[in-house]
């Protein structure tokens, strides 16, 4: 099943997610890499309302089984293409914020007279970019009395996951007290290796091919 109904051109790679009851191609795509180019399978899930909807619904049964009762946890994603993916989850285990990273600051993050974090991050499919927190989501953290679930769309090399990390250091530090530990992290799929292995398990619904240089 292509749920673009072929929208999109070339090689595809076909996902298959344990439960979701259907296949779906999505396309191979190549990027920058350095002075090299690379080549992913790219899922992209921004505006795939159906499989953000399927796909949102097993994450959270698998939140639900590893956490039964989220009270004193926030969630965190990074913006934007888990976006889609986090709202269905939300409204599965009923949470009514979810700590959101900026890849930029924003106008109405209001920078210069409300509290404002930012560090650097790199990934597969984003490059080098920044990551922030702006006061709502700060405050959110601050109400992580038993921890942190990251939820993402794919994990790769996991930069995303060191620079959340580092956003965190930096809001214990900002709040002038210790911050409990992300407790896990939840992603559709898991692609290639960790550059380094994390405290915290990956609890992922399958995994895409490796990236591989062309």
């Amino acid at each position: 099943m292509d749920v673009l109904g072929g929208l999109e051109s070339g090689a595809k790679y076909r996902l298959e997610v344990p439960g979701l009851g259907y296949g779906v191609d999505i396309p191979y795509t190549v990027l920058p890499s350095g002075d090299r180019q690379i080549r992913i399978a790219s899922l992209n899930l921004l505006g795939q309302t159906r499989l953000n909807r399927d796909l949102g619904c097993l994450l959270a049964a698998r939140i639900h089984d590893v956490f039964p009762d989220p009270q004193g946890l926030v969630f965190l994603t990074a913006v934007e293409k888990a976006l889609m993916l986090v709202q269905t989850v939300a409204q599965e285990i009923d949470l009514e914020a979810v700590a959101v990273a900026y890849n930029r600051v924003k106008p109405h993050m209001e920078a210069d007279c409300r509290p404002l974090i930012q560090v650097g991050s790199s990934s597969v499919t984003s490059g080098s970019k920044f990551m922030a927190l702006y006061e709502r989501d700060i405050n959110l953290i601050a109400k992580a009395s038993h921890g942190l679930v990251v939820i993402d769309d794919v994990v790769s090399t996991g930069g995303t996951l060191l620079a959340m990390e580092d956003l965190l250091e930096e809001v214990a530090a900002h709040l002038n007290r210790p911050l409990p530990a992300i407790q896990a992290v939840f992603c559709v799929a898991q692609e290639g290796e960790l550059q380094t292995l994390p405290t915290y398990p990956i609890h992922s619904l399958t995994r895409l091919p490796s990236p591989e240089f062309v």
